[in-house]
């Protein structure tokens, strides 16, 4: 009868340190190793790098821009060799134009006007001003602004237009080759436009 009343109260007993284990399992909230949640945070850190380089890179490849001329014989006024333009990004510039020839070429002797169509689809908002560079004139901050007296931008409006040959500043001058510059505001993540050209 002792030996039963022994046992009875080693039962007894285990069972309440199971269930003062238990509760006190429960009283503290379960953990992560600190490890583990720092080495998480940091991949995610190294991935969003890894996204932002990609991202710059594909903006820069996918900004385009196209051209083409119509002639009439047998004055001609502008002549290009390339159809296809590279842009260039600046401090806050990209311009426009061939690996080896300049955009357009103003043949020598002539005057008048050459007219261009409206670029389309319309550069976006934060693109400020589209210019002709002569390619003798150094670029500045902006399009607008040369370092080379006598090679002044030629303003183009988004719109379309015509454009004067002449040697008076702000023209087109005959013998001079041209480049397309846009000044930006913030560069859009991509864009594409053209325009054409007739005279």
């Amino acid at each position: 009868m002792e030996d039963d009343w022994e046992e009875y109260e080693a039962d007894t007993s285990v069972d309440e340190l199971w269930t003062k284990l238990e509760s006190i399992r429960r009283a503290v909230p379960g953990r992560r190793p600190i490890g583990r949640k720092s080495l998480t945070r940091g991949l995610k850190i190294a991935i969003g790098l890894v996204v932002i380089v990609v991202a710059m890179g594909v903006t820069a490849a996918v900004v385009l821009f196209s051209h083409s001329f119509s002639y009439t014989a047998p004055t001609q006024k502008l002549t290009t060799a390339c159809s296809s333009l590279t842009a260039t990004l600046g401090a806050s510039t990209i311009v426009f134009a061939c690996s080896t020839n300049p955009a357009m070429s103003v043949a020598t002797g002539v005057s008048g006007a050459v007219t261009y169509s409206a670029f389309s689809p319309t550069p976006p908002v934060s693109i400020l001003d589209i210019y002709l560079i002569d390619t003798a004139a150094t670029l500045s901050a902006t399009c607008g602004t040369t370092s080379s007296n006598g090679n002044e931008p030629v303003s183009l409006a988004q719109g379309g237009g015509s454009v004067t040959i002449s040697q008076t500043a702000g023209n087109l001058r005959p013998n001079h080759n041209y480049n397309y510059c846009m000044d930006f505001a913030v560069l859009p993540p991509t864009f594409t436009t053209g325009v054409t050209w007739s005279q």
